[in-house]
């Protein structure tokens, strides 16, 4: 479903894919982040034919124009678990907001698992 709105400039729609690249861009920069984790068969199957999905690891709803994601990462060995978690939260919130003018309602954040 896409997020609609409506302002001076007349009506916007927002794709979920467009706003799962703006997190999945957003937390594969945030410190700590090592890599994004398939959540579908499918990312797994584009990865082996070297075709990374952009929205890898990256779930999004949107209900009421509000923005629910859920994100599933690795993270690097020796660092703060909730200090990784609560920059990825605010980084993500921050910046889809930022960009799309939406609110986002909750971000969950997965992790996965550890890498050295």
């Amino acid at each position: 479903m896409a997020l609609t709105t409506f302002n001076r400039y007349g009506n916007i729609n927002i794709s979920d894919t467009a706003v799962a690249v703006i997190v999945s861009r957003v937390a594969r920069s945030c410190y700590g982040v090592v890599e994004l984790v398939s959540r579908r068969l499918s990312d797994s199957i584009m990865v082996m034919f070297n075709r990374e999905p952009l929205n890898k690891g990256v779930k999004i709803v949107t209900m009421d124009n509000r923005i629910f994601v859920d994100l599933y990462v690795i993270i690097k060995d020796g660092i703060r678990r909730e200090a990784v978690i609560e920059n990825l939260k605010s980084s993500i919130e921050y910046n889809v907001e930022h960009l799309t003018g939406m609110r986002v309602k909750s971000v969950n954040v997965h992790v996965v698992g550890v890498k050295l």
